[in-house]
């Protein structure tokens, strides 16, 4: 599973770059998990997990050389763990861990991505941008119980579809959003966020806003599918 997102400056700012900063709290609303795909256990990690609010980091570097070609890079930082229960013997990583004793749960997906984007639409108040996204996802699903533990980690690439677009609404007021996402036989991956900025000075903006990743995999391997919910405040710096 994987997924995506950031978020440009206003139509009529023409700074080259663009530094984001978000931080904000993530709400787990799905996460079932099955390892191996094809013969583990199906659990609910998220109970599992006692529904944690967790940290969230993003940063986003962009970078308009031309008035209609841009790229941008970014780190997102995703990670939840807990403590509960499991209703019945689960099978895990070929391991079985027992039901009604305290396990550990923890999962992380943390990403890079680098974008291009070409700007389709550009007014003195709007912009619209359609591109192409490949995104590096670190994930990693572990359980630990009594001393045991076992995980399944994967380092991968994605390839994504992109849009973006950035709304001047009022002087100083701007609503800007973005989607990376792709569907296919092997899996899903949608990564939206919306966000307002307030301009506090030509070169910063402050920033609030929601972002949503849901996705998943289902083969021999693993099955993993899940949705995050993410609110976020940050900051931006144009230069």
């Amino acid at each position: 599973m994987a997924v995506f997102l950031s978020f440009g400056a206003a139509a009529q700012d023409r700074s080259a770059w663009r530094l984001d900063l978000e931080s904000g709290a993530t709400f787990q609303t799905k996460n079932q998990v099955r390892n191996p795909g094809n013969t583990g256990t199906q659990f609910n990690m998220n109970a599992l997990q006692g529904d944690p609010v967790s940290p969230f980091f993003r940063a986003t570097l962009a970078w308009d050389p031309w008035e209609r070609h841009g790229f941008l890079v970014a780190y997102q930082y995703l990670r939840n763990e807990g403590s509960g229960t499991l209703l019945g013997p689960t099978n895990f990583a070929n391991t079985t861990f027992a039901p009604g004793v305290r396990t550990t749960g923890d999962y992380r997906f943390d990403t890079w991505r680098a974008t291009y984007r070409y700007t389709l639409v550009q007014t003195p108040d709007f912009r619209l941008r359609v591109g192409l996204t490949g995104l590096i996802r670190d994930a990693e699903i572990r359980l630990s119980q009594n001393g045991i533990t076992r995980s399944d980690s994967n380092v991968g690439f994605v390839p994504l579809l992109h849009a973006s677009f950035d709304w001047r609404v009022a002087p100083r007021l701007s609503l800007m959003g973005e989607v990376d996402g792709l569907a296919a036989s092997q899996g899903s991956a949608v990564d939206l966020g919306l966000r307002a900025g307030f301009d506090l000075t030509p070169q910063w903006q402050a920033t609030l806003g929601w972002r949503m990743l849901t996705g998943g995999v289902d083969n021999d391997t693993t099955y993993n599918f899940a949705t995050f919910q993410t609110i976020t405040a940050g900051v931006a710096y144009r230069f």
